[in-house]
């Protein structure tokens, strides 16, 4: 355990619920971040830009990829900025500005006569945007950590922040391909939707700078280890790599399921953007009506147990799919509804299990934006590679690029969009429940005074 506590931040009050609120209102930025070029972007380079599958995935990949550098390394910056706003704060403030210009940008695409110019003009805007996203979520995603000494109080944090992130999810998921299919779709439809979003989005991250003044956080000492030190020793950490790990396989499923749902929406049931909404508001609406209860659950039985019932729950769900004859779309609503309810643990006990690791990590204190940096590296991904892995997949299958349901697709490529939609994200869960046997901690519940502060 560190040895960084001190007896005022033993005595410090409890955070308000108007902190809480409006610290954990940002992730309702960065979930509509995550989500949306996950949903929409393969999709959009495949079916209205018209480039080919395994070139979009790879368009959607190498930003993220590129995140797996920039994000340690934007920890490790953060651990040692000192300014009048604190060493995390100024990058919230950065970030959401940045995240608003380059979200527009990327989906407000300009007619090249080439699909690769699209395709190259996409990479780089996407890379752009990535970053400013980085700039923003290691030190949002560090703070709290910094917030609290007590383990539940920062269980709290995090069910709050988690929690507007599966709001940002819905909108993200849900509101948006609604809003491509409302302005008409087409290039017109991607880039009206990508003003109204990037604006909610800007606003709900300045939230977070705003709602973070005046908050004691701890003043733990920068490690004075060199970041390539930090680097070896964070990898170094068994507990950690471990955690990371399991979360990593866990959001590659997830993510080659909803970059495979346009298509399943489109050329196996014959829909559009506007299925996909409906069916991302019941998965992420039932997700986000589902981080307390997953909460109060962990505190009763362990944070550990709560965690295997989920995959086992996501996994059940995401077989089902594969069953489920095209025209029966409300079983189709239930099974996203289950796949919700498991969901909703995921968003919020791996991360409160990594504010147990970064504490009981006798070298932690001082490189938490670094930790940090690489658990954020292993989710984005982690998101990256699905959209990837279903490209891919459409690719192999034979899968023809053009403009929507339109394209007729042959069995084979059927085929293919029904795996990514399905057995392979059932598998990879599958994966994780293995890999999470092999992590420390989390198995014992809350104590009772804990448990009866609910």
């Amino acid at each position: 355990m560190n040895t960084h506590s001190t007896a005022a931040a033993a005595d410090r009050p409890p955070l308000s619920r108007r902190t809480l609120l409006g610290f954990g209102f940002g992730s309702l930025g960065t979930g509509i971040f995550s989500t949306t070029p996950g949903v929409l972007l393969l999709y959009f380079l495949t079916d209205t830009l018209a480039v080919p599958a395994a070139l979009a995935g790879v368009a959607v990949f190498l930003p993220k990829a590129w995140d797996v550098i920039a994000d340690p390394i934007m920890g490790f910056i953060s651990d040692r900025t000192q300014s009048r706003h604190g060493r995390r704060r100024p990058y919230l403030l950065a970030g959401a500005l940045a995240m608003m210009v380059t979200y527009v940008f990327l989906f407000t695409v300009p007619v090249f006569a080439s699909p690769i110019s699209s395709f190259w003009y996409v990479m780089v805007l996407f890379t752009l945007s990535a970053t400013a996203y980085t700039v923003f979520a290691i030190p949002y995603v560090a703070m709290p950590a910094e917030m609290s000494e007590n383990s539940d109080e920062r269980g709290r944090i995090v069910s709050y922040r988690m929690a507007f992130a599966m709001a940002g999810a819905i909108v993200g998921s849900a509101a948006a391909p609604w809003l491509v299919q409302a302005f008409g779709g087409g290039r017109h439809g991607y880039a009206m939707m990508s003003l109204v979003i990037g604006a909610v989005c800007a606003a709900a991250m300045l939230s977070a700078f705003f709602a973070s003044r005046g908050v004691p956080l701890n003043a733990w000492a920068a490690s004075d280890a060199g970041l390539l030190r930090q680097l070896l020793d964070t990898l170094g950490n068994g507990r950690f790599r471990a955690l990371a790990v399991v979360y990593l396989v866990q959001i590659l499923g997830i993510g080659t399921l909803v970059a495979a749902a346009p298509y399943y929406t489109s050329h196996v049931i014959g829909r559009g953007e506007g299925l996909v909404g409906g069916l991302f508001l019941v998965m992420m609406g039932m997700a986000t009506l589902c981080v307390p209860l997953w909460n109060v659950l962990a505190l009763h039985i362990g944070k550990k147990p709560s965690y295997f019932l989920a995959i086992a729950l996501l996994t059940a769900a995401m077989l089902g799919l594969w069953w489920i004859p095209p025209a029966e779309t409300t079983v189709l609503y239930l099974a996203m509804a289950v796949i919700g309810l498991g969901f909703g643990a995921q968003q919020v006990l791996p991360f409160a299990m990594l504010t147990d690791v970064i504490h009981a990590d006798p070298a932690g204190a001082g490189r938490e934006g670094v930790t940090t940096g690489f658990w954020v590296a292993g989710e984005k991904l982690g998101l990256a590679l699905g959209p990837l892995v279903a490209g891919l997949l459409l690719q192999v299958c034979g899968f023809r690029e053009g403009s929507g349901a339109g394209v007729a697709q042959s069995p084979e490529a059927v085929i293919g969009i029904r795996l990514a939609f399905s057995l392979v994200p059932a598998a990879l869960l599958l994966a994780s429940a293995y890999l999470l046997t092999r992590v420390r901690g989390g198995d014992a519940p809350s104590t009772p005074a804990a448990v009866s502060a609910l």
